[in-house]
This record gives C-alpha cells, structure tokens and sequence, in this order.
C-alpha cells in the first residue's frame, strides 16, 4: 500500500530549480551557441562570478573534486531497500534494486547540484537519465549535513511505487532537463519511448540564459553591437533605478516623475528567469528568449501549489509569489535583489531592503519590535519565512508579505511569527495576534484569502464578492485571475459578466482566466463571448481559447470551424511538448475526446500509463473513458490499481464505489464511498452520492448525519441542503429544518422547490 499521491504532487518536480544540468554524451553541434568560454574574453568579471555560481557547479562528471557523496562502500537502507555507495577504478557505483525489484550495480556518470545536497545521475536504457532519489546532504555535519538521505522518507517506496527511481518521475529528460541543461532538445521518440537528448554545455551557462551568442559575437568583432540590436534573442534593459524622495521612507522608480514606471525591466527578467523559477506547464520546446505568458502556462494560486493566502505549500518556485508581491507591482525586478551571475543577493543582511526601505524606519526595534541583531530583527524572517523542500532546501517566499495570525486561526495557514516561535509554551497563533495588537498593527479588514476558501469550498455565494475584487485595479493580477478561475464551479448572470469584463484585461493571466471561468457557458453562447478572441497575442490565452472551445467544433458552421481550425491544430502541436509526460498525455487524450476522436483518446492514455504505469490521474480518466464504452471491466481494473497506488485518493475510492453501484452491489460500494468522504480530495458531490447511498440502505439517520456536517465543509451547496431538507422530513426531524431553509433561500430566492419549502414552513 502507498501513502497518497494527490494529482498536484504527481506533476511536480522532485529536483530544486537551483540546481541545473547538461549532459555531454551527445553535445549537440549549434552554431549559434559558442560555449562560455568564448565569452569570457570581454566579460571576465561576469565569467569569473558565474563559475563560483550554483548554475556552474549544478552538474558535473564525476571525479574526486565533484562527487561530494560518501563512495567508500557506505552502506544505507531506506523503505526495506539496501543500497551501497563505492569506487571501482576512476568509477562510481551503486549496488541497489532495478525497475524489477531485483540487485543490480548501477554506474554514476554526473553529479546533480552541490549544495545543500546533491544526487547523482545514471544513464539507462533508451536514453533515459534517472536521478537516484537517495542523496547526499553536503551541509556541514554540524548542521545535520555529510550523511545519505531519502528524498521521499514518509512515502512507501517500492519499484511498483511512482516516486521509485527508474520511474518517470525520477527522470531527467523530461523532469529536468529544460532548466537544467543549456540549449536542451529533449528528441523523445514516443514510439520507442526513448531519447536522443542533446545539448550545447554541461551546465547552466551563459547562453542558456541569453540565448546563443554567435551574432552577438560577430556584431562585437565587427563593432556593429547596438542597443536595438545587439545579437541576442531578446535585448536585457537595465534594471529600473530607485531613489528616496524627501519625507518618503519607500523610494520610488526614477522614471515614476515622468510617468507610470515602464514594465520592459520587469517584464525582461521575469521572461529571463520565469521559466526555471515558476510552477508551469512550457508551451514551447526552447525556454527563455520571449515573453513569459507566451512560452508558458503559470500555475494560479488556486490550484494546489499554495496555502490559501498564496503562501508557498507545494514547490511552487518563486514566480508565482512574486507576481503577488506589492515589489512586483511597485515596479522591483529580480537583478535588483540577486546579482544575476553569481546568483548570491546584492547585499547580505536587511541592507539589501535599505536600498528602498529606509533603515532608520524599518530596520529599528520600533518597526521590527525585536533585539537588534536577532533572528526577528532580520527583514526577511518576517516577510520572507522560508519552507524547507527536499528533506534539507530552505526556500524563502518571494511574497513579501506582513504576518496574518489571525488568517492562521481562521484558514490554517502558516505565518513567520508562530514558525518562529514554533514550540515555544503559549505562543501560539491567538497570542501573535495579540502581540501585534500591542505593536500597534492592525490586520487589513478583507483579505483575499477567505474569498478564495469560500471559493475552494463550493460556497455560491461568494461570487459577489469576488467580483468586487476584481473591479479593484490594486490587486495582483495573479490573485484576481485565481479567484477568477473559480467562478467556473458557481456559472451565473453576475460571474458570467464579471468574465467578460476581463475578456480583454492587460494581464493574460486574467484573460486566461476569464475564458477559463466561462467553460460551463451553453455553445451559442460560448462562441459568440470567445470567438472575437481567437488571435490573442498570448500563447497561453490562445490555449485556453482551445481548450475551452474544442468541443464545439461538431456543432459549429463550415465558417466557424474554419476560424477556430487552426487554433486547435496550434495548441496540439503545443501538446507535443509535453508528450513524453503522463499530464501532458492526459491533455492530449482531453483534446481528443472534446474533438470526438475517441481511437486518439484511447490511445493517448495508453501511452501515458506506457510512461507511467501508476500515474493516478490517467487511471481515473481512462477508467471512466471505459465506463462511457460500457467496459466496466476494463474500468475495474484501472480502478483497483490506483485504490493500491493512491489508497487516500477520494477520486480513487469514489470512483471505484460507483462501479459498484453500477455492477449493482451498492451494500459493497458503501465502505468506499465512506473513505471518499474522509480524504482531503472529497467533494461534496462524494458527500452527496454517500448520502444517497446510505438512504437508499435504509440508512436515513447516518445519511443526515453525513449532510450536516458536509453542510459545514462545503458550505451554501444546492443539492446538499435540499437532501438533507428531505431527509430530516422524512426522519420526522423537522425542528433542525429551519437554518437549512434559510440557507436554500439565499442561494436559490427563486428556485420553485424552495419557494415550495419556505410556504411550507411559514404558513
């Protein structure tokens, strides 16, 4: 049996983007990359900080100087698995169990990172790299560090397991390999399932970010650079400049008198960085070189990645923490904090914040209420807690935001004064609240937090209030698009028009969203709202236009399926990017079945359980792609895999409950639909379906039971209040029925059965 593997967990890398590779078996041969070395002659004080970079030394050969690991015959057993770490000649070998379960030795031929840990590569078969997922802790031993370590210690790890090491999510090709390597192509052969990857430098290196320098190279020498063109893919501005206007403790853009501040700066290095320091999807095979929404889908902070306040849960990087940020939105770029080719911070310490903050404000013990000097005086233990990843990465939320204790009470979210205080008697959430109550600080009134808990909940009635949100021109683009996406689950009047206003917002991520929340819209409808925006300039908003209209194309006119024809052929191609992942063959399977191309969709799926036999999703997917063919039994199958898999997955165990009550044995079905209810993943929907069960078993007490208190998890739900209603009257429990009725009514005012209800019991 395996701990659960939620569907956000499987599509994340188990690597830290802070480290970065570049194999050289098969160096691919580009003249247009030249290597670092040819850059070094004009840019020796760039070159020289780049080779004491983590982007220089994130991968390397093997040899005495870069292996950091305990090679001499260090035995360690992780999950009932034996492995053994040691020298043979100028080899590095392990001794640990295959795909099959079985003893094998397994050569090391690169280092993967040096620090805080680093794991080694193996190059198998096919042209697969797999990343070994026991790893070396190179901290220093007084800080827990020199000893081997399992990177997944509470999961139970097994060759049949997903997170085992010559699976797919331990593979470098597709995992890694894009932000990892310089100038990757990954030349997967879907067919084969093998690789042909190729590559320009061993490392993360000059190109990797600037594109290749050939033409830049040629303009110099013949003394041709200029600022328009100066031989990349895209030219880097400058930073923008900031300085401290009198009686102001913030400093402002230099440019802000002349105008609003120009995003070309910001813009520039978020499509620089972005794409190795976000949680996304690549729409294109080349990473960097244009704009970020463009090559790439970011994940919204209502999908999984973060704590309900957007705090960083999941490894979710740092795009996605920035863009909230009032810095992001001040105009603060990532070279103004981090030197772009050492990657170390401009400054060490809370002189790195002086140089907009004004210390005599912010960094005193009237600000900060700490010793000066301590761990609480430090800027960014309060406004950047870090979160620990990979059993020993500390990473630091890129937010910037003030404490909320009182979201820790009500939302359970973490915040930097209890993790700090974490363990120390009475101070817990409630007593930081305090704290700052006696500072002075008073907590903003709203916090977008809450609207998206409701949200997340299924409560109807904050569409409302998200819409007034969204009118709030101050509020990130990323949270408004977040909250956004989540009107698709509450389709009405006043969500339908607050999606349209943002049909032709500035940010594609809104965009995006808008048409996202707008999937539940009937046909006619959704074509003449969507259509006017098939030629957005945004990659990522084009995609969503496809994903979201693909199922109309049997009912469109010849015209309209020639307008939307090309779109659909665009975004599959995009798909193909991703084609040796399981998700992205999930994808492909999704277009096809909104096409009506079912052989396509079969087969897609198939080829995603090819790359991973227990990826959870796809077996929930095809196993109810079989039920719509009435192949129950080839649905069973799929579905008592993922029960072993993923025995915590609600999707699992409901599904597999329904099969039961389809196969007619719903006294067999009832367990599983109980242990639907219990997980994380439940939905109301699973609460309902249990409910009905329960009834129909002549269960009506427990069936009330299990309504009332999925009334309070899934707060303002339709079809849970109305059955719950029906249940108490048939129970003869009509006292409790008031507070449900009074809640019909302010979801549903008109609604014909709850008008019937309220003259019921007010006459």
């Amino acid at each position: 049996m395996f701990k659960r593997l939620t569907p956000f967990k499987q599509a994340l890398c188990l690597f830290s983007l802070f480290f970065c590779l570049k194999l050289s078996a098969a160096q691919l041969d580009d003249a247009a990359y030249v290597g670092a070395q040819a850059c070094s002659g004009c840019h020796q004080q760039q070159y020289q900080q780049w080779q004491q970079s983590d982007h220089h030394k994130a991968m390397q050969e093997v040899n005495p100087k870069s292996v950091l690991g305990d090679f001499s015959g260090a035995t360690v057993r992780f999950h009932n698995i034996e492995s053994r770490f040691y020298q043979q000649g100028k080899g590095y070998f392990v001794d640990t169990l295959d795909e099959a379960g079985k003893a094998n030795t397994f050569q090391i031929k690169y280092t993967f990172g040096f620090h805080p840990l680093q794991q080694y590569l193996v190059e198998m078969e096919n042209g697969h790299i797999q990343a070994l997922n026991i790893a070396w802790d190179s901290r220093a031993k007084e800080q827990g560090g020199q000893r081997w370590f399992h990177l997944q210690p509470d999961e139970s790890i097994t060759p049949e397991h997903p997170f085992f090491w010559t699976r797919y999510f331990q593979n470098w090709n597709t995992r890694c390999a894009s932000c990892h390597s310089t100038n990757i192509v990954k030349n997967y052969d879907a067919q084969a399932h093998s690789y042909k990857t190729t590559w320009s430098e061993i490392n993360v290196s000059c190109e990797a970010c600037h594109g290749g320098g050939a033409k830049h190279i040629e303009l110099a020498k013949g003394g041709k650079l200029g600022d328009i063109d100066n031989g990349f893919i895209a030219a880097i501005p400058p930073p923008l400049s900031w300085q401290f206007t009198p009686g102001e403790a913030i400093a402002s853009p230099l440019v802000a008198k002349q105008g609003k501040a120009s995003a070309a700066p910001i813009n520039s290095n978020i499509n620089m960085c972005g794409a190795c320091h976000a949680l996304r999807t690549p729409l294109t095979e080349k990473v960097g070189g244009e704009d970020f929404h463009n090559a790439n889908r970011l994940q919204l902070l209502s999908d999984g990645a973060y704590y309900l306040d957007g705090q960083i849960r999941e490894e979710a990087f740092v795009v996605g923490s920035f863009l909230q940020s009032k810095m992001h939105g001040a105009g603060v770029t990532c070279s103004n904090c981090h030197n772009p080719h050492s990657g170390k911070v401009l400054i060490e310490g809370n002189g790195l914040c002086a140089q907009c903050h004004q210390p005599e404000v912010f960094d005193t013990p009237k600000h900060h209420h700490h010793p000066e000097g301590s761990k609480g005086a430090a800027c960014v233990n309060c406004h950047m807690p870090e979160r620990t990843y990979m059993q020993v990465d500390d990473r630091r939320d890129h937010s910037f935001t003030i404490p909320r204790p009182d979201l820790s009470r009500t939302l359970q979210v973490p915040n930097a004064c209890t993790n700090c205080h974490d363990g120390q008697r009475g101070k817990n959430d409630a007593w930081a609240g305090e704290q700052l109550k006696t500072w002075g600080i008073k907590p903003a009134a709203t916090h977008w937090a809450s609207l998206n808990a409701r949200s997340q909940a299924g409560d109807v009635l904050v569409t409302r209030g998200i819409t007034r949100l969204l009118d709030e021109a101050n509020s990130p683009a990323i949270v408004r698009a977040s909250l956004l996406q989540g009107l698709a689950a509450f389709p009405s009047r006043v969500s339908v028009e607050a999606a349209q206003k943002n049909l032709q917002d500035k940010s594609p991520l809104v965009r995006r969203a808008a048409i996202n929340s707008l999937q539940a819209l009937p046909a006619d409808a959704r074509w003449q709202l969507l259509s006017p925006y098939l030629g957005d300039e945004s990659r990522s908003v084009r995609f969503q236009l496809a994903e979201t209209m693909a199922d109309l194309m049997p009912q469109l006119t010849p015209e309209q399926q020639a307008a939307l024809l090309p779109l659909i052929d665009e975004y599959r191609a995009s798909l193909a990017v991703s084609a040796d992942s399981p998700a992205g063959q999930g994808a492909i399977a999704q277009l096809e079945l909104n096409l009506g191309n079912i052989d396509a969709v079969e087969k897609a799926y198939l080829q995603a359980l090819r790359i991973e036999p227990n990826y959870v999703p796809v077996l929930l997917n095809l196993a109810d792609f079989y039920r719509s063919a009435n192949r129950d039994a080839d649905a069973q199958e799929l579905l008592q895999r993922a029960l072993d898999v993923a025995p915590d997955s609600g999707a699992a165990q409901h599904s597999y409950g329904l099969l039961l009550i389809r196969k007619g044995d719903l006294a067999a079905a009832l367990p599983y639909m109980k242990l639907a209810v219990e997980q994380d993943d439940a939905t109301a929907r699973y609460a309902y379906v249990y409910a009905v069960a329960l009834d129909e078993l002549g269960q009506t007490k427990a069936a009330v039971n299990t309504l009332v208190k999925a009334t309070k998890r899934w707060p303002n739900q339709y079809d849970l209040l109305m059955t719950l209603v029906f249940y108490l009257e048939k129970t003869g429990n009509t006292f409790s029925i008031y507070q449900y009725i009074s809640q019909l009514t302010a979801i549903a005012p008109a609604d014909p059965a709850v008008k019937q209800l309220v003259e019921k019991y007010t006459r």
